[in-house]
């Protein structure tokens, strides 16, 4: 015992225990905490010694400090820090599934109070142990007296500090020669994360991700037209036909968008079930739509989003492009880039007003810039409601008086409009207040899952209220309504603890039915149509756009998008994630297995090697579309490309702060509601329940600009996926 007392009081005794014990903490989080889709026995190694390397090489920058206290301070602080990154990690993959990355943390200013709620929310109790080896070491060194470690006074030859670090970095070559032999062009594949994290580990995921997030930047410095080339090609091939019996079905209506926040498919038509048996419809009105002979609706369409979350479904439903690899596309890219999206689009061929409309700050995702961009004409954030008091919840207006709000800028816009409508009350972690609580909870071991059903059944009657409203105001029957789930609502590490209650079995859980769970809703209803349909074809929000451009009767083949109308006979069934997965009708593609989709089986041990590389090119072919999609928005490539009927985004002459008096003196105001209708306003023929409005029948008060007095802003959002939030 004298002797281990004696070792670790050396600097490299100390170095060694605190690197081990690092080691172990590591390897028990990718155990306990991740889910990296381990399998056989080498890649059970390689999860085992992958945080050794770097751990060694991080670790050994305090054995270049020749004087004693600096030595043992810098090793703290290198421990601190490899700590919070690891824990700071396990706190948002217990929620999103992902790891953090570089855009999300320099772009965590935009997540304020939400990033506080979501933390606690994500942490548990023996979150204390991913600490104790700091705290243990920590407590040894200060407590000289009673403490069997000392520290060592005595300098430290240069040549053992720097052999450490040759050291570490052999393990790593070592680590990435095993790794290469197991999963070839690791890091020129890298559409997955985790594969980088199981192989290489979580640190040196980190720093490469900094490089490229560097390198990133460079490329778009460097960029010209010739990199448009191959992407206009696809883009032209990609291209389909719209269908001659809905083209322009909805000609000349206005377009009302509303994201369903966290609503997933399996939503759709459910019932829950309570403690006395009795059975509950989670969302009625919404299903009514789903089912209604005027809506076009799809029950396997796909959310696509990445670690932008809502931000990123805008981008795929306004763009038809894809988020990016890591972080948020609104947050990194939203300031400058030029963007062909459905604002400006239907503007400059159709002449549209257009709106976006959100209960929460308009510095959330770089909104006020990116929607600048994107060339909507007004933005009422939160600064244009009454958000004080109990008015919100961590996440902003809640929907029921959002949309009450609302109506009174809608009627103000000129028509057509294009207006989006951003939902926020069914977010993570789906808290509910005593005074509109009074749908069931379910009954599992996770709270948050059983929360999620009452605050979507919130939702759905707020959504039912709004659409009473354009019943009675006249813009139902001369509108077309596009509803579409944003992202998951249950993430994949709740997902088994969900599975009791949709008939699964939760240890036959897997990836299969975590991919399976990322259907949305999406409803296009075209208020008169009679030819409605559910359709089956898979299907996903890259394809919102051209679809809706075809009902609107405007063509697409001019413009560089991803997706294709659904509602064509010439649509792909192939449909990409963020992650690398692929979906299609009959397969699934998931990492490297391939799933049937009617038996939910592994088949790629059953397939020719004629079949399986015809299959593997489906998924080769979706990447590539990822890819083009990337280098368009990495690189900024539209500014190169103006299609013959449209030309550049110009940005506002004012702020959106500062929108109302050019709203009311909009050019085109005379073709508003609220002037349509004599001067006389249509916000009394809003309906709502909400319990917040039952002793107060005022109006918020205006400031001298004519916005909302807030004296309480809610400016919280879920830091979502992954501190990408929402």
């Amino acid at each position: 015992m004298s002797k281990v007392k004696s070792l670790l009081s050396t600097r490299m005794g100390f170095f060694g225990l605190a690197s081990i014990l690092f080691w172990l903490k590591t390897y028990l989080v990718y155990q306990v905490e991740f889910n990296l889709g381990v399998s056989g026995a080498i890649q059970q190694f390689i999860l085992l010694i992958n945080p050794i390397a770097f751990t060694v090489i991080l670790f050994s920058i305090a054995l270049y400090f020749k004087k004693t206290k600096r030595a043992y301070i810098a090793l703290f602080v290198v421990m601190a820090i490899a700590s919070m990154i690891l824990y700071f990690n396990v706190m948002f993959y217990r929620e999103f599934s992902d790891f953090l990355t570089m855009n999300i943390l320099l772009g965590s200013n935009n997540v304020s109070g939400a990033v506080v709620s979501s933390t606690v929310a994500m942490m548990r109790p023996w979150d204390i142990f991913y600490w104790l080896d700091f705290i243990i070491l920590l407590t040894a060194i200060l407590y000289k007296k009673k403490s069997p470690i000392k520290m060592d006074s005595r300098p430290l030859r240069k040549r053992y500090a720097v052999a450490t670090t040759i050291l570490g970095v052999a393990l790593f070559a070592g680590n990435l020669a095993l790794a290469e032999s197991n999963r070839p062009q690791l890091l020129v594949r890298t559409f997955d994360r985790n594969y980088i994290v199981k192989y290489l580990g979580l640190n040196f995921f980190t720093a490469y991700d900094a490089f490229q997030t560097a390198q990133n930047n460079h490329v778009k410095a460097s960029a010209d037209e010739s990199n448009l080339v191959d992407i206009v090609d696809f883009a032209k091939e990609n291209d389909t036909a719209p269908n001659p019996e809905y083209f322009g079905e909805a000609k000349g209506r206005n377009v009302i968008v509303i994201a369903m926040e966290s609503v997933q498919q399996f939503l759709i038509d459910y019932e829950l079930e309570d403690e006395n048996g009795e059975k509950h419809e989670v969302m009625p009105f919404v299903n009514s739509l789903f089912h209604d002979d005027s809506s076009y609706s799809f029950d396997n369409f796909y959310h696509q989003v990445g670690q932008g979350k809502s931000s990123d479904a805008e981008i795929l439903g306004e763009n038809s492009l894809y988020g990016l690899p890591q972080g948020s596309a609104f947050q990194t890219l939203g300031s400058t880039n030029t963007f062909h999206a459905a604002p400006n689009i239907l503007q400059q061929e159709a002449g549209y007003t257009s709106a976006a409309f959100h209960g929460n700050v308009g510095s959330f995702w770089n909104r006020n810039d990116t929607y600048q961009q994107f060339g909507y004409d007004y933005f009422f954030d939160s600064a244009f409601y009454d958000v004080s008091g109990d008015n919100s919840l961590e996440y902003g207006l809640k929907d029921k008086l959002f949309f009450d709000e609302s109506v009174q800028y809608l009627e103000q816009l000129p028509q057509p409009f294009y207006t989006k409508f951003i939902t926020v009350t069914n977010h993570f972690p789906y808290p509910l207040d005593e005074q509109n609580a009074g749908f069931p909870t379910a009954n599992t071991d996770d709270e948050t899952i059983n929360q999620y059903f009452a605050t979507a059944n919130y939702a759905d009657q707020a959504i039912e209220e709004f659409f009473n409203y354009l019943k009675a105001s006249g813009l139902y029957d001369n509108s077309i309504i596009m509803l579409y789930g944003d992202h998951y609502g249950i993430s994949n590490m709740r997902n088994p603890h969900l599975a009791s209650l949709l008939g699964e079995d939760q240890d036959e859980w897997g990836d299969f039915q975590n991919t399976q769970m990322q259907k949305v809703p999406m409803i296009i209803h075209v208020p008169g149509a009679k030819n409605g349909q559910v359709s089956h074809k898979t299907s996903g929000q890259v394809d919102m756009l051209p679809t809706m451009m075809h009902l609107l009767g405007l063509e697409t083949k001019d413009y560089l998008f991803m997706g294709q109308d659904m509602l064509s006979e010439e649509h792909d069934d192939t449909i990409p994630f963020r992650n690398g997965n692929v979906i299609t009708d009959d397969y699934s593609f998931i990492g490297q297995s391939i799933y049937d989709n009617n038996t939910g089986e592994e088949i790629q041990d059953t397939l020719s090697e004629e079949e399986l590389a015809k299959l593997n090119q489906i998924q080769e072919d979706a990447r590539k579309e990822l890819g083009f999609s990337d280098d368009l928005m990495m690189m900024d490539l539209l500014r190169f490309y103006t299609p013959e009927s449209f030309s550049n985004v110009e940005r506002n002459d004012y702020i959106y702060s500062d929108q109302l008096k050019y709203l009311e003196n909009d050019p085109l105001r005379s073709k508003s509601l609220i002037e349509m209708n004599g001067g006389q306003s249509t916000t009394d023929l809003y309906k709502t329940d909400a319990p917040e409005l039952s002793n107060d029948t005022t109006e918020p008060a205006k400031d001298s600009e004519g916005n909302t007095d807030n004296k309480d802003q809610n400016s919280s959002e879920e830091m979502d996926t992954s501190g990408a939030t929402e």
